[in-house]
Formats: C-alpha cells, structure tokens, sequence
C-alpha cells in the first residue's frame, strides 16, 4: 500500500477533497461555499494507492489572543473515508500539517472538534466553551428595567454590513480567541441563516447621539409548537455590544418579538456573558456549556512572545510528550513585563511541567494553571510557581470564538 501526504494539485483533486468531506459530515448542501474560498495549498491530503482518503484544511486565519493579533492556522475539514480509518493516516496528515504550519509561522492551531477525543491525542487543549441559551421571551425581564435611551434600526445587510463590520473590530480588538472577520467568514457565519433561503435580519442599536453601540444578527421562523403560546423561534447569529446600553438595547428588541416563543442563542455570547447578572430569572436562560475551540501550540519558541501576559513576572516551565511535534520537548525561561516578552530554552530546573494540551489552555486563558494542577494535568515543582503562572496567563476576557469554520 503507497501513501503520500500533500496538498491537493488541482481542481479535480479539490473536487475529491469536497466530496470526502461531504461524506464524512453528512453535508446535504455539499461543500460548493467552502471549496470556493479554499486555496488548494491550504489542503494536506492523503493518498493511498493514489487515491484520496483522508483530508484536512488550514485556513490563514488571524486571531486575537488576549488582545494581540496571532496568526493561527483554523483547522478545518479533518475527515478520514471509513474504509482507511485505524490505520495512522489521520496522524500522518496532522504531523505534516502542523509542520508546514511552523514553516509558514502560524505558532497556533485552533479547531472545532468533532470530537474532543480524537484532538486531544494530537496535542490540542480545550481553549473555550461555548455557552448556549434557550429561553422564552417573556420570561427574562432585566433587574433594571429603566429606558434604554438609544434606538433600534432594521437594515438591510447590504446598507448594514459597513456598519456592522466596524463594530465587530472594534469589539473585538481587545478581547480573546476572536478571528478577523473576513467577507467569506461572515458569508459563511455569521451572515448565513440556519437554513438555505431562510430570511435573515440585521438590527442595529444607537446612542442618543447616534452613534452604533450594538448589533445584532437573527433569522425567525415558525417553531415545532404544541399549545397555546407564541410559536415562532429566533435564533441569534450574532450579538455585539460595545457597552451595557447597547446589550440592554439589544436585550429589549429581542423581548419585544410578542410572537417569538423561544429564543436560541447558540456559541455567540461567552462564558462572562453579562447576562445571568442582569436577570430577574437567571435560570430561565437555560444556560448550557460544552466545548468549543481547541487549541495546538505548533512551536513553542514562536508562540509565547505573541500573547500578552496579565502580570510581569517569570517561570520556568517544560513540556514533554510532544510526539506530533517534537521540537516543542524541553525547558524553557519565560520573561515578560506583561506585553514584551522572551522565551528561550534553559537548563534550569523546571518549576512546572505540562503537556502541550495544558499549555494551549493555559495560553488561550481557558483555566488557570492551579486548576489543571488539581486536574493531574500539571505537575507542579515549586508551589508558589502555580501563584505566578495564574497572574501571568489571566486573561482580560474569557476567551470565546463567535464563529464556526
């Protein structure tokens, strides 16, 4: 049996690659959207006997990691025909995949898993959760029901799509595992409804002055519905405020669908969402968490210096176990003032040790360092290092990634 790992060449071999994934994810709509915004050397494929049989995507994405714009690799379309599963090719295509992500100096890896199994024995640590509401209108009433002073305006995408963009960077510069919106990653996310042809809406919130604080980015449609009651459902794509006025405008709006009996919010708001802290009924959210972005550190050396840290300080630290991408093994010095910051490898004694799992979560600000130590998922030589590696990698905000890919 010959296998080759590499890219796709040309269209027909593209045309395979969409196929494959298509398959593997029980696409109905196929994979025509995506194809068209996928660069045949974004692809790492595998060949058996010269026919595909497993594929993988990288898309160029720039991050925003506590702040600082990070080039990652967004992994995407990982999938393995069943007749070839079980026999490593999965790994042959992660391993030269993440090499070549080094080369390029994406010094990060991001996914959405599938299934967490299959990442975590690649290196990959859970970086975010994702937080999930489905909730009646009418019951969450805000504890400060005074008027909001702003207004509210539908628009049309195509006049609010300019509007809308300016206020997704400027929400998103200083905060934590947000992508750069391009024009097919809104196409493809957060513009694109639940179903195909499905009408979508854009609401945008303003100051008093006029200014836009918020926006918001929904579809409604006639629910499953049994009884009396309200029976539409609204799902939310999108939903950006700038400040508490606009979150608590846009809160309204959304309550003042009078026929909209469920609300789903989905992935879109993060895990310190303001939200159970300014309803009467919290529980009425039904809140839900479960995993969300994973995240691979592909080179050490690269990818430290590029977060800002939430202290100064320094700690020792090794890795160890890294067998996808083995050039991360050993210790290291970090040294920051909290936004210049060295990294080198050191023959000190290391103060903590910890896979690249744990550190993917560490850098993401996912959890802190005593927690993966109580976890068994850090080992700790100095205690009063754990001290000092939860005030360096605190982030400024949770991090939360409000788009698929």
């Amino acid at each position: 049996m010959g296998i080759e790992i590499r890219p796709c060449r040309d269209a027909a071999e593209m045309a395979d690659y969409g196929r494959i994934v298509s398959y593997v994810f029980a696409s109905p709509d196929g994979m025509e959207e995506e194809l068209a915004t996928t660069q045949p050397d974004w692809t790492m494929c595998a060949f058996v006997d010269g026919k595909m049989a497993g594929t993988m995507g990288v898309f160029p994405f720039t991050v925003r990691l506590n702040g600082s714009p990070v080039a990652m690799g967004g992994v995407t379309a990982v999938g393995t025909l069943p007749a070839y599963r079980r026999q490593g090719l999965l790994r042959k295509v992660m391993t030269d995949g993440l090499a070549i992500m080094r080369d390029r100096r994406q010094a990060y890896a991001i996914l959405w898993a599938s299934m967490g199994a299959i990442y975590q024995r690649f290196g990959y640590g859970l970086a975010s959760t994702q937080v999930s509401y489905a909730f009646d209108p009418r019951y969450v009433d805000l504890v400060d029901n005074s008027p909001v002073p702003g207004s509210i305006e539908m628009m049309d995408k195509a006049d609010a799509f300019p509007i809308i963009k300016q206020l997704y960077i400027r929400h998103a510069t200083p905060r934590n595992l947000h992508i750069h919106r391009s024009v097919p990653l809104w196409e493809a996310s957060s513009l694109h409804p639940p179903k195909k042809g499905q009408p979508l809406y854009v609401a945008v919130y303003r100051d008093q002055e006029g200014e836009p604080r918020g926006h918001l980015i929904y579809s409604t449609a006639e629910d499953e519905h049994v009884g009396p009651g309200p029976g539409q459902k609204m799902v939310v794509n999108d939903f950006i405020a700038l400040d508490l006025e606009a979150y608590r405008g846009l809160w309204e709006y959304i309550r003042r669908h009078d026929l909209v009996g469920k609300v789903v919010m989905r992935g879109v708001v993060p895990e310190d969402d303001p939200a159970p802290a300014l309803l009467l009924e919290p529980r009425m959210l039904n809140r839900s968490t479960s995993d969300q972005i994973w995240m691979r550190i592909v080179d050490v050396e690269q990818a430290m210096p590029q977060r800002p840290y939430g202290a100064r300080g320094n700690l020792t630290f090794r890795i160890e176990r890294d067998d996808v991408c083995p050039w991360n093994d050993g210790t290291y010095l970090l040294e920051t003032d909290g936004r210049a910051t060295a990294v080198r490898r050191t023959d000190r004694n290391p103060q903590l040790t910890m896979t690249p799992n744990t550190l993917a979560s560490l850098l993401a600000g996912h959890r802190s360092a005593t927690y993966h130590e109580r976890a068994g998922q850090l080992e700790a030589h100095d205690r009063t290092a754990l001290a000092t590696a939860d005030a360096l990698f605190r982030p400024e905000y949770a991090p939360h990634c409000p788009n698929q890919f």
